[in-house]
């Protein structure tokens, strides 16, 4: 009798937890689904997103280049800053794609030898139009002047891009910006420097989550707190650390390190762009 009243209690736990793992497996299956639909909803959005938005920059491309005749020197200013809004929209599109990309494991890296200085020049150049607006100068201090690395070019350009137009957006109006890259022992570093409002600390030990915002960007209605968090994701990715710091005076202070050896450097002094 009491062999048999164990036996029962053993196969109801049984029957019970059988039963419970089935519920479970349902739930997973259930939010797998969810997941998939989500990310083929997101990914089709974007794509129609992405279309109209390059045709809009081709378009200006043309005007820019007076291809369908003379522009003035006023005509010109308003295709520029027509321009960077578009390649503000394009990138904007590109960060929500390789987000949910990186989210679901198919980021992968393309790795390849190129000149991070030179890449960094370019994009001061590219957003020096929004650093004017606000009458900030971009100040950069590349030492060495060449420092070929060995990284995915696009994922690193966009990280970088990223740094400067935060510093930008959130620097104080009449500013200089101060952008640095160097060798060191630890690989490659790259770090933004701008005069702002102070981060607070326990803002900043938060800043690189996912659709994190500080009180100061919640303010700007551009910013959708999936940059700083793609950002981190893609240092990572090249076992590198990104890391943000605020002091008192309100400088703020940007970066990331990621491992790497020189393969060619050449020494020179600091220069402005």
């Amino acid at each position: 009798m009491k062999y048999t009243f164990i036996l029962i209690i053993i196969t109801f736990l049984a029957v019970y937890y059988y039963c419970q793992t089935r519920h479970l497996l349902k739930i997973i299956k259930t939010v797998k689904e969810a997941e998939t639909s989500k990310q083929a909803f997101v990914a089709t959005v974007v794509h129609d997103l992405k279309t109209p938005t390059n045709a809009q920059i081709n378009s200006l491309n043309l005007l820019k280049n007076e291809a369908l005749g003379k522009l003035n020197s006023e005509q010109q200013e308003i295709v520029n800053l027509t321009q960077e809004s578009c390649k503000y929209m394009s990138n904007l599109i590109g960060t929500i794609m390789e987000t949910y990309k990186n989210d679901y494991g198919n980021i992968k890296l393309k790795k390849s030898e190129f000149d991070a200085i030179q890449l960094i020049k370019t994009l001061c150049e590219e957003t020096k139009i929004l650093s004017q607006n606000k009458g900030q100068t971009l100040s950069f201090y590349p030492q060495p002047t060449t420092i070929n690395i060995y990284a995915d070019k696009l994922q690193i350009e966009r990280v970088i891009q990223n740094l400067i137009a935060n510093a930008i957006t959130y620097g104080f109006c009449n500013s200089t910006i101060e952008i640095f890259a160097v060798l060191n022992n630890s690989g490659f570093e790259f770090y933004v420097k701008n005069q702002s409002k102070p981060i607070p600390a326990m803002e900043l030990s938060t800043v690189f989550d996912k659709y994190k915002r500080t009180k100061y960007a919640c303010a700007n209605k551009i910013s959708t707190g999936l940059g700083l968090y793609l950002s981190k994701q893609i240092i990572e990715s090249h076992k590198g650390k990104i890391y943000a710091k605020s002091t008192n005076d309100g400088t703020c202070t940007f970066g990331f390190i990621i491992p790497t050896k020189s393969i060619s450097t050449k020494k020179s002094v600091s220069a402005n762009t």
